[in-house]
C-alpha cells in the first residue's frame, strides 16, 4: 500500500471521531435515527474543518449495509467503498470544475436513475460557491423536488456566494474553527501512536500557525516529522516554518518599550542579515504584541506554553492598552503598505521607530488636565482668601464711601449689556429697552415693564443677561423681573439716556433708569454694610 499522509491516515471515520463539531455530529445522529433525512444538506465554514469529511460519514451512515444508521460499520462493502472513494452511488463532484450549466444538466439526467447497490444515490459536491449562477438556476428544480432515493451534500467556505434559492432548499450546517486545546491534545495523540517525540512548545507553535484548521496542523506536523526523524523542538519548527525566535521579539518588545531606537535598528538589520523574511517579522511581532495585550486583560482566554507565561507576567506592564491598540494599528498599515514596496525594510523601521516614540492617549491628557486645574483652583482659593481676609476692611470701606457710585456702575453696564443684545438681536431684543431697571442693593437689580410682550423678552434674555453681568463685574448679579400695569413716575425717579458703543448697525437705545434715594439712618446699619459682611461670613454690628 502507497503511504498516507498523516490527514489522510487519521481521517474521521464515523461522527465520533470529528473533532470540534460535535454540535453537527449530534444533530446529524438524531435525524438519522429518528428518521428524518432531508434531501439536501449544505456544509459551511473555514478550510480544513471537517466539512468533506462529515459528508463521507453522512453518506456511510445512510448506505451502510445496516443503515440508515448513526454509526456506519466501516467494515461492509459500501463503507469501504465510500472510504475509498470508489462507490458507484456516491459521487464527488469538483464545483470549481463541473460548475456550468451542461455538467448540471447531465446531473439532472442521472438522478433519475436509482442506486446500483444503496439505498440512497448520494452527490457531495465540494466549493459549491463556483457554480455559475445559471448552473444553480438550472439545479433549483431537482435540488428542491429530488427523487426520494437521491440526497444532496454541498460543502462551501464561502456561504454568502450561494444564491438565497439554494439556501432556502437546503438544511444549513456551519461548522466552527478548531480549538487550539482539540487540536494539541489531536497531534500528542498522533506523536504517541507514530512513535516521534514533540515537546509542547512545537505543539504550541504548529497549533498557532494552524488558525483553527486541523488539516493545516497536520501538514505542518507532516513536514516536521519528515525533516526530522528525531525529537521534534520548538525551535526547530520555528526555523522550519521561518518564524523568528523568541528572544527576538522580546528585546524588540523591550526596546520599543523603552524608545531605544539604535537598539531597534540594530535588531533590524541583523533579522535582514539573517535571511528572515521582513513581512513574517512583521505579522510575528503582531501576534506577539496582541499575545501579550490579551494576557494582560484576561489571562484566562489564551493558551500559551509554561515559558511564554513568564515572560508575559514580565512584559505586561510595559504599555497601555491604547498604546497597544496603537502598535497594533500600525503593523497593520506597516503589512498592508509592505506588501506592495520594494524595500520592505525601511518601512517596518519606520513604523518600529514611531511605535517607540512617546505616546499619551487623549483621556489620559485631559484626566491630567482636570487634576491639574484642580490644584490650581485650590492655591488661589488660598490665596483669594487670605489676600480678602487683609482687604477686607478697606472693601467694606471703599463700597461705604460711595454706595451712589456702585449703583452707577451696575446702570453703566446694564446700558452696555442692552446694546450688545440688540446688535445681535435687534427685533426680540427691543423690549430690553422698555424695562423700567433700578438697583436694589450693591449687587442686585429690577426691572419693571407694563406689557406682558415685553416681560417675555426680558425673560428669554435673563441667561445672557446675567452672563454677560458676571463677565463685565467679576461677580454674580441677582434681577428680578416685575410685570405692572401702569408705572408712576414720582420725585425719586430719574431718567438718563445711556451711551451706547459706537458701531455699524447698532440702534441707539435709551433706558428709563431709576436710583433709590439713599436715606441717611442713624440707628441702623446700611444694607450694602450687611451684604458684604454676608460675603465673607460673617453678620454685621453696631457698636
Amino acid at each position: 500500500m502507497s503511504y498516507l499522509v498523516l490527514s489522510r491516515k487519521f481521517r474521521p471515520q464515523n461522527f465520533n471521531e470529528v473533532i470540534g463539531q460535535e454540535h453537527i455530529s449530534q444533530t446529524l445522529k438524531n435525524t438519522i435515527s429518528e428518521k428524518r433525512i432531508a434531501h439536501a444538506y449544505l456544509f459551511s465554514g473555514p478550510r480544513g474543518c471537517g466539512k468533506t469529511t462529515m459528508a463521507r460519514i453522512l453518506a456511510k451512515a445512510l448506505n451502510c449495509k445496516k443503515g440508515p444508521i448513526t454509526e456506519p460499520c466501516g467494515v461492509c462493502e459500501n463503507c469501504l467503498e465510500i472510504s475509498k472513494s470508489a462507490s458507484v452511488d456516491v459521487f464527488e463532484i469538483d464545483g470549481a470544475s463541473n460548475n456550468g450549466i451542461d455538467e448540471i444538466r447531465a446531473l439532472r439526467e442521472n438522478v433519475k436513475f436509482s442506486s446500483a447497490n444503496s439505498k440512497y444515490k448520494i452527490y457531495i459536491i465540494d466549493e459549491a460557491h463556483q457554480i455559475t449562477t445559471q448552473a444553480f438556476n438550472a439545479l433549483l428544480k431537482t435540488l428542491e423536488e429530488p427523487p426520494s432515493h437521491v440526497v444532496f451534500i454541498m460543502a462551501t467556505t464561502e456561504q454568502y456566494k450561494i444564491p438565497v434559492t439554494i439556501l432556502s432548499r437546503c438544511q444549513r450546517y456551519r461548522f466552527k474553527l478548531i480549538s487550539n486545546a482539540e487540536i494539541s491534545f489531536a497531534i500528542k495523540n498522533i506523536g504517541q501512536k507514530e512513535g516521534f517525540e514533540i515537546d509542547d512548545e512545537a505543539v504550541d507553535i504548529i497549533t498557532s500557525a494552524s488558525g483553527g484548521s486541523m488539516r493545516d496542523a497536520l501538514s505542518l506536523l507532516e513536514q516536521a516529522v519528515s525533516s526530522n526523524s528525531s525529537r521534534i523542538t520548538g525551535a526547530y519548527v520555528r526555523e522550519l516554518l521561518g518564524l523568528l525566535p523568541r528572544d527576538i521579539l522580546a528585546s524588540v518588545t523591550e526596546s520599543i518599550s523603552s524608545g531605544d531606537m539604535q537598539e531597534i535598528l540594530k535588531i533590524v538589520g541583523e533579522i535582514f542579515e539573517q535571511g528572515y523574511n521582513i513581512l513574517q517579522f512583521a505579522r510575528d511581532l503582531r501576534d506577539y504584541l496582541r499575545k501579550i495585550m490579551v494576557y494582560s486583560i484576561n489571562p484566562s482566554v489564551i493558551e500559551i506554553s509554561s515559558d511564554d507565561k513568564k515572560l508575559f507576567d514580565v512584559q505586561k506592564t510595559l504599555f497601555s492598552i491604547s498604546r497597544h491598540i496603537r502598535m497594533n494599528n500600525l503593523l497593520s498599515k506597516a503589512l498592508e503598505e509592505m506588501r506592495w514596496h520594494d524595500q520592505p525594510r525601511i518601512l517596518i523601521e519606520i513604523y518600529l521607530l514611531k511605535m517607540s516614540e512617546p505616546y499619551y492617549n487623549v483621556g489620559e491628557l485631559i484626566d491630567r488636565i482636570i487634576e491639574l486645574e484642580k490644584n490650581v483652583k485650590i492655591d488661589d482659593k488660598v490665596e483669594s482668601i487670605s489676600e480678602n481676609q487683609y482687604k477686607c476692611k478697606e472693601l467694606i470701606a471703599n463700597k461705604a464711601s460711595n454706595p451712589v457710585e456702585n449703583s452707577k456702575n451696575l446702570i453703566a453696564i446694564w446700558g452696555e449689556i442692552v446694546s450688545e443684545i440688540i446688535k445681535k438681536h435687534p427685533l426680540r431684543g427691543s423690549s430690553l429697552k422698555n424695562a423700567l431697571v433700578e438697583t436694589v442693593g450693591i449687587s442686585s437689580i429690577q426691572m419693571t415693564v407694563l406689557k406682558q410682550f415685553d416681560y417675555d423678552g426680558v425673560l428669554e434674555f435673563k441667561d445672557q443677561i446675567l452672563k454677560l453681568f458676571q463677565k463685565k463685574t467679576g461677580s454674580n448679579i441677582e434681577i428680578k423681573v416685575l410685570i405692572k400695569k401702569k408705572m408712576i413716575k414720582n420725585k425719586a425717579t430719574i431718567q438718563e439716556d445711556v451711551v451706547t458703543n459706537e458701531g455699524v448697525g447698532v440702534p441707539d437705545t435709551t433706558c428709563s433708569l431709576k436710583r433709590n434715594t439713599i436715606k441717611d439712618e442713624k440707628n441702623s446699619i446700611p444694607k450694602y454694610i450687611e451684604e458684604i459682611a454676608k460675603d465673607f461670613g460673617a453678620v454685621a454690628k453696631k457698636v
